[in-house]
């Protein structure tokens, strides 16, 4: 008789089958997989195990970690009856407190092997036995959080090295059981079938190597890169489904074990589940319509990379306060594939949707050559294609990674996209005067691109002036209520020209 594992993975607080752009229904998220899986239920026997980033992502789930008690995602998922959960580095956004709550408010059983709370394991292998099979689950998370994550949130926590882990793990294991299925809250860092690599090889992703290196592996299931794949890595099926919960992942244990991709966007909503949150959306929703100032245009975006060649007010209106607020001379700032901008009256709702992600900003100490550095780095994100400037596909395949471009104020420069290949910088003006390249300057950005993430290896090994400790979305809301008008003045202050 046939059972089944299903796994959602980065899930990013999509609790519920709803839009806050625009307050609408949407085909996504954990209400639409509850029928899903009620359904799976009554076929036969499912164990049901979510990989981890769930707690972070959508404006519910960050009104509810900032005002409510309970963990919501907690409450969801003790709703879906789920049996075993993973850690996922998102879900470390908040504190170590907060996290080793959401484990403890869970009624499933955390299998997070590589992360320790107070030299206490938070997560543990388990065995699960059905139709006289035995099955090890085992889960670990990537261990790249150390350099993206504010040291804040990481007191009290050790995270072990993932491939060290995953090998004692099953080493233990594998002759007492039929299967071993590897969780990973973790992507894969080589093409599957060629071997070659597909980023640096900085340990972020080690999908590939666990799969390589370390035998008696039935499934490995993944996540973190939002990709949507199946296959196979010598003896080792591996698996990974997209984010926000459209799709989830499926293990069938028959004659023979498959993987399997499922489309849970077009089950109908559990409406038991929804009305369990209506409350908290209500409360989200008032919050989030809450005036708290206006700016003197609309930065409404409809094409981020229409966005980023033509550098959107939105940058400036971001860059304009981080600059402010940190006193710097420079300011850095990406765009993210989610942002809808917004227009001349601002929201909660509109700082929140902009900047979903709860980094924080650091002031970094350049010298003008690590300046041009930090430029002609991100000039690779363009090429030449067809006699037209074009976004590299090494930041869309096989992660799109819009958000690595960063867009900078305070600063003129010009980037020279070859097609040879060979891109440089040229131009550059700090107020007004050619860029000196022995100078200090103050350069304020995010923490994930100031502790290196990007493969900005530059930045850790610069001076860290001060930090500000509230999330980028807190500053902006800060800095909106207290001036309660922001003025941007668009400049042409980014170049991009092609050369041979």
């Amino acid at each position: 008789m046939a059972f089944k594992i299903l796994s959602t993975t980065d899930v990013h607080g999509n609790l519920l089958a709803y839009n806050f752009v625009n307050s609408s229904v949407a085909n996504k998220g954990l209400s639409r997989f509850s029928t899903f899986l009620k359904e799976e239920r009554l076929k036969g026997k499912v164990i049901y195990v979510d990989n981890g980033d769930i707690n972070q992502g959508t404006p519910l789930v960050t009104y509810a970690n900032a005002n409510l008690k309970e963990n919501l995602v907690a409450k969801a998922l003790n709703y879906l009856n789920c049996d075993f959960i993973n850690i996922g580095n998102h879900d470390f956004n908040y504190g170590n407190e907060f996290l080793y709550n959401y484990v403890k408010e869970n009624n499933a059983k955390c299998i997070t092997n590589n992360v320790k709370y107070k030299n206490e394991k938070l997560g543990n292998t388990n065995i699960v036995e059905i139709d006289n099979k035995k099955i090890a689950l085992i889960g670990v998370v990537t261990d790249y959080i150390d350099h993206w994550e504010n040291p804040n949130n990481l007191q009290n926590l050790e995270i072990l090295n993932v491939f060290e882990t995953v090998k004692n793990s099953v080493e233990n294991v594998r002759n007492k059981v039929d299967y071993v299925i590897v969780f990973y809250h973790g992507g894969f860092e080589r093409d599957l079938e060629s071997g070659e690599p597909t980023e640096n090889l900085t340990g972020e992703n080690v999908g590939y190597e666990i799969c390589d290196k370390i035998s008696g592996i039935d499934v490995l299931v993944t996540g973190h890169q939002h990709r949507t794949l199946t296959g196979k890595i010598k003896n080792t099926l591996v698996i990974q489904c997209g984010d926000g919960c459209s799709t989830c992942m499926e293990i069938v244990f028959d004659e023979n074990i498959s993987v399997n991709l499922k489309d849970i966007s077009n089950f109908e909503i559990d409406l038991d589940m929804e009305e369990m949150f209506k409350k908290v959306l209500d409360e989200t929703e008032k919050w989030l319509d809450i005036e708290i100032g206006s700016c003197n245009k609309e930065m409404y975006i409809s094409n981020t990379k229409a966005a980023q060649l033509e550098k959107h007010s939105i940058t400036s209106f971001i860059n304009k306060i981080q600059k402010e607020t940190m006193d710097a001379d420079i300011s850095a700032c990406c765009l993210f594939e989610v942002m809808p901008g917004f227009g001349k009256k601002l929201r909660y709702r509109d700082i929140i949707l902009n900047y979903p992600f709860p980094n924080t900003l650091v002031l970094k100490e350049m010298s003008g050559q690590n300046i041009l550095d930090y430029l002609t780095q991100l000039s690779t994100y363009w090429i030449v294609k067809d006699d037209k400037i074009d976004i590299n596909p090494k930041f869309l395949y096989p992660k799109r990674e819009m958000y690595n471009y960063d867009l900078l104020d305070g600063i003129e420069y010009t980037m020279n996209i070859s097609k040879s290949g060979k891109n440089f910088i040229s131009d550059v003006k700090v107020e007004g005067e050619d860029i000196n390249l022995e100078k200090k300057y103050k350069l304020v950005l995010n923490n994930y691109r100031a502790t290196g993430g990007g493969n900005f290896s530059l930045f850790p090994q610069l001076k860290t002036l001060k930090e500000d400790t509230r999330d980028i979305a807190e500053v902006l809301i800060d800095y909106v209520k207290e001036n309660n008008y922001v003025e941007i003045e668009d400049k042409n202050n980014i170049k991009l020209k092609i050369v041979e």
